[in-house]
């Protein structure tokens, strides 16, 4: 696969690097003036929810350099709810279905400003589909985006580590010779100068927690970023396999065992059950990273029949040794 790096100048990695110094040195600056307004009290240490900053440090610029009104507003707009709420749920412990109400606002809003899925690649043949239901679809995934990157964000640094992943994919296929979207590498450069700066706060030990602002931006961004250039959904859900099929599983676990699925625990998702297998935080990162990277490698080079095959094939691995796991811890 050759990748064609015209679209690319050095005032991208200008903006990763900038973007990267900031994020990294106001971080530094809360914790050395020991902020308690944003302090995880339940941890009795000093750590902080800073996803609210990782928030604006990529929806700020991303909204500039959309040139595009419309959109800008429907990411500034999404991101401003989703501070709010976050914050408000990480002091307070929304219910889940206020946590619904609220994150259908934020994708009820970010589709009406524009953000849909008008189409998507042909997997049987060249070309793309025009969807006449794009925006009902495009709802659908960011839903399901935020969702998934909330029940992720479990341990240190996985969350950050599989949006950093996502973010590299998602700027490797706007390459492509066939693709070459400027805009979805920008966003996506954007996206990982900040989050590696994050990372360096949020890897085990953490110091920061992405929190319900940072999980939630975290996932709308994503999916935003796969839809902002046409039908790149393929790409982005093959990145995040992981924590899709985790999500799934888990949902459907808790109706096998007669729970409510929407009712959160510490037992049922994959970093659970890494912990309970006694592996450290850095071993799930490193374990649950690798899994990510290998499938990004896949997501960017692969037809988009492949990925459909790759991700069916995945899924039904993942299935069974999450059924098989379950049974042994």
């Amino acid at each position: 696969m050759i990748f064609d790096t015209t679209i690319i100048t050095p005032w991208h990695f200008a903006l990763l690097l900038g973007v990267f110094v900031g994020m990294y040195a106001v971080i530094n600056q809360i914790i050395k003036q020991r902020f308690v307004a944003f302090r995880v009290y339940s941890t009795g240490k000093p750590i902080y929810y800073m996803g609210w900053l990782l928030a604006l440090f990529i929806a700020i610029p991303a909204a500039i350099l959309l040139h595009d009104a419309r959109l800008a507003w429907g990411l500034i707009g999404a991101t401003i709810m989703i501070i709010l709420i976050g914050r408000l749920d990480e002091d307070k412990a929304l219910s889940v279905n206020k946590q619904l109400f609220w994150q259908s606002c934020i994708a009820l809003w970010a589709v009406y400003f524009g953000w849909v899925i008008p189409y998507i690649s042909n997997p049987f043949g060249s070309g793309v589909i025009m969807l006449g239901v794009g925006g009902a679809l495009a709802f659908i995934w960011l839903m399901m985006c935020m969702n998934t990157m909330n029940f992720l964000d479990g341990t240190d640094g996985l969350a950050t580590g599989v949006g950093i992943i996502a973010c590299i994919a998602l700027a490797g296929i706007s390459l492509l010779p066939a693709t070459q979207d400027s805009r979805t590498f920008v966003l996506s450069f954007i996206a990982i100068g900040a989050l590696l700066a994050f990372f360096l706060w949020n890897a085990p030990p953490a110091r920061v927690y992405l929190g319900t602002s940072g999980s939630w931006f975290l996932g709308l961004f994503i999916g935003m970023t796969a839809i902002i250039g046409g039908g790149k959904i393929a790409t982005a859900l093959i990145v995040l396999a992981i924590p899709v099929f985790d999500a799934l599983f888990v949902v459907l676990y808790r109706l096998w065992e007669k729970k409510n699925p929407t009712k959160g625990d510490t037992t049922s998702h994959i970093h659970h059950t890494l912990q309970q297998m006694h592996i450290s935080p850095w071993g799930i990162l490193v374990i649950l990273g690798s899994i990510t990277a290998m499938l990004g490698v896949v997501a960017v080079t692969a037809p988009t029949t492949s990925k459909i095959i790759a991700l069916g094939i995945f899924g039904c691995i993942f299935f069974v040794s999450r059924a098989i796991t379950m049974r042994r811890v």
